[in-house]
This record gives C-alpha cells, sequence and structure tokens, in this order.
C-alpha cells in the first residue's frame, strides 16, 4: 500500500502545522484519487505523486510596482533560474512526441521508491505492526529505509484495462539505531505482508480507476474512454485529474488557481508543488495541460534551482515549519525534471533540522524515481 493513499484523506485539514502532521501519517499509514463532490481532488495514486504563456507570465506574476512621483510604472523582474527552467521544459513538452503505443502494448510507469519507518520496542513487545506505525522521532529507538519497486502498465487506448504490479518485496537498505529495528522490520513484513509486499499484488485497473462503484452507467465517447463517470470518493483515478482535463485552463496563473481551489489538503505551495509534480510524474496529462503545469511551478514563490546533474535539474521548494516540533523547522520539497524530455523522474520530502540525532540530516523522508517506457505485454494476475 502506497503511503500517500490515505494519509492527503486522512489530513486534509490545512493549518500551518499541515506538513508535519502529514508527515507523521506516513510513518503509520505506509501508502492520488478523485472525487469530485464540489470539484475537490483527492490523492492515492502517490507518485513518490501539475500551467501556455511561458515566461511573459512568469514576468507578469513577478512584477513590482515603483513609485515615481506619481506614476507607478510596472518594472518587469525576469523570470527566476527556477522558471527558466520549467518554461524550458515546458518547450521541449510542446514541440516534442509522446511515446507511441501500438496494439496490445503498454506504456510502462516504474516508481522506485525509498521511505523510512521508525521503530519503537515498547509499542512492538505485543505488535510488531504497532512497533512501527505507532513511533514518532521523538520516542523512536531505531529507523529503517526500505526500497521498492511498483509498475503500472497503462494501454493505449485508457478505457481498457490497466494493470498495477505491486509484487515486488521492499529491499531494507539502512538501519539506524537500535540494530534489533531490522529484525522487528522483517517481523511486520511478515506478520502483514501488506505492508512490505502483496504476493497476490497484481491488479486490473478498469479504465485506470482504483476502485469502482458506479452510480449511474456512464456513456462513453466516439473514442471509448469515458468522460462522465459518476465521481465520489469510491470512482479514484490512478490518473488523478483525468476527470479534469477538459475544464483545467491552460493559462499557467490560472491553472495555479485552478490547482489552488481543487486539492483537498492545501492551498499552499509545499503542497501544491508537491501535487503538481506528481500528477507531472505519470506523464499521462495531455501534453499541453503537462507543460501548462510545468509553466505553474514557475509561478510559484521561493522554487529554486538546487542542482543541476546531466541534463537532470533539482528544483527545490523550502518550507518553513513551527519550530520545535518533532520533524524540527523547515520541509524542503523537491523535484528532478529532466530537461530533454520535461519529465518529472524524481520526488523527495526532506526534514533536515530534525530534532533527533538518529537520522544523518541529509536522508530524504520519502523518495522516488520514475522511469517511463514501452513494453509488449503487461502481467495478468
Amino acid at each position: 500500500m502506497e503511503m500517500f493513499e490515505l494519509v492527503r484523506d486522512i489530513e486534509n485539514t490545512p493549518d500551518s502545522t499541515a506538513p508535519a502532521r502529514i508527515a507523521r501519517s506516513r510513518t503509520r499509514v505506509v501508502a492520488g484519487l478523485d472525487g469530485r463532490g464540489r470539484h475537490r481532488v483527492h490523492s492515492r495514486w502517490g507518485w513518490s505523486g501539475v500551467a501556455g504563456l511561458g515566461g511573459l507570465a512568469v514576468a507578469a506574476a513577478a512584477a513590482a510596482i515603483v513609485i515615481v512621483g506619481t506614476a507607478a510604472p510596472i518594472v518587469v523582474q525576469p523570470p527566476s533560474a527556477a522558471a527558466e527552467v520549467l518554461n524550458a521544459a515546458a518547450d521541449v513538452v510542446i514541440t516534442g512526441a509522446d511515446p507511441t503505443i501500438g496494439p496490445g502494448q503498454y506504456l510502462r510507469i516504474r516508481e522506485t521508491y525509498e521511505r523510512v519507518s521508525l521503530w519503537d520496542a515498547d509499542a512492538a513487545t505485543s505488535d510488531p505492526v504497532a512497533g512501527f506505525t505507532r513511533s514518532t522521532l521523538l520516542d523512536a529507538e531505531g529507523a529503517v529505509r526500505a526500497r521498492g519497486i511498483r509498475d503500472l502498465y497503462v494501454p493505449a487506448n485508457r478505457a481498457q484495462d490497466w494493470i498495477l504490479d505491486d509484487r515486488a518485496k521492499n529491499e531494507v537498505i539502512n538501519v539506524w539505531g537500535d540494530p534489533r529495528s531490522r529484525d522487528a522490520y522483517d517481523q511486520m513484513a511478515t506478520d502483514a505482508p501488506g505492508r512490505d509486499e502483496d504476493p497476490d499484488g497484481i491488479t486490473i485497473l478498469p479504465r485506470g480507476l482504483y476502485d469502482s462503484t458506479p452510480k449511474v452507467t456512464p456513456s462513453p465517447n466516439e473514442s471509448g474512454d469515458n468522460t462522465t463517470l459518476p465521481t465520489s470518493m469510491d470512482d479514484e483515478f490512478y490518473d488523478r485529474f483525468r476527470l479534469y482535463y477538459d475544464d483545467m485552463p491552460r493559462d499557467p496563473a490560472q491553472l495555479l488557481a485552478w490547482y489552488r481551489d481543487h486539492l483537498t489538503t492545501s492551498s499552499d505551495d509545499w503542497y501544491v508543488f508537491q501535487a503538481i509534480g506528481q500528477g507531472l510524474g505519470t506523464n499521462l496529462m495531455p501534453s499541453d495541460l503537462r507543460a501548462a503545469s510545468l509553466r505553474a511551478l514557475g509561478l510559484l514563490s521561493n522554487v529554486e534551482v538546487a542542482a543541476t546533474t546531466g541534463t537532470i535539474a533539482t528544483l527545490a521548494l523550502p518550507t518553513p515549519l513551527d519550530s520545535g516540533g518533532e520533524f524540527g523547522d523547515l520541509l524542503v520539497s523537491e523535484l528532478d525534471i529532466d530537461t530533454s524530455s520535461g519529465q518529472v523522474v524524481g520526488i523527495r520530502e526532506t526534514y533536515p533540522h530534525r530534532s533527533t540525532a538518529l537520522l544523518p540530516s541529509g536522508v530524504p523522508w520519502t523518495s522516488s524515481q520514475i522511469t517511463i517506457t514501452v513494453v509488449d505485454g503487461a502481467p495478468t494476475p
């Protein structure tokens, strides 16, 4: 079960402590998607996971008013380095070509994810699962970082069945603190395999639905896809914004406002940054919407270019937290963008000022690497 699956529903109250509360829930839930209701987008698919006027829109958003006598001319500031990267990536998306998926082929979206689990020996005495799910950074005696792989197979005709392959056993890559936490983690995987692996983890997703209990009979359009599916919390797409493609603006500023209004958990920059990144990570949105979403990211405040390695640019958004909490006073959200394709290929969340010496400061709380290829078939249950 992906850690983001339940967290976004549980942690749905926007306030200044939301980043730390969501991180705490991730340690307990271990697991995006849509419920229309009031056109709010819920998150189940956690590709771990988002506007087309380009640089002009970015410059306008960053414009400053300078008072000179009685006049108030607009001084247009140049785009930030991050906005330049994002606008260039958006141009690549628009001018490039999406992969061609032939009959019988699938687009395979592979997420290689890592997450930290905390261990409390006292809580684990009678319940190994509780030893991990009820721990906090303040009382944890050990920590385990595990790596897993999850594959989503998307057919050329998205009205057909999608396949989710979540069979891979997670690999423990680091243990910190009490060495008994490794044995405890293995015991947890035995007692609750859904926390680590699912022996029957090949799931058929009709039309990409995680859970489909339609209230009415839908009417497919000419392409065979279904744009009038009834929506509720029981109708959730892994392609999280799919029901809203036609409604979502292509102007970057308007699209950013749309995201703020429609995301359930929070409208703050840190959450919008993460949500857009996760939406882009699957590469399933139409190309003009992907490009517009990249430009929308460039309109967020304080996004910076943290590193550049070859064609991969790492964008970071630091967010101050209330001081004194177990996660410290800073959340750093990062997206890796392949500037040669405009694809989001990595997502991370780090709390560098955690109030604990248990984990090294540079270890991300969660991270994902995403690779997308065309394959000739998909596994079956």
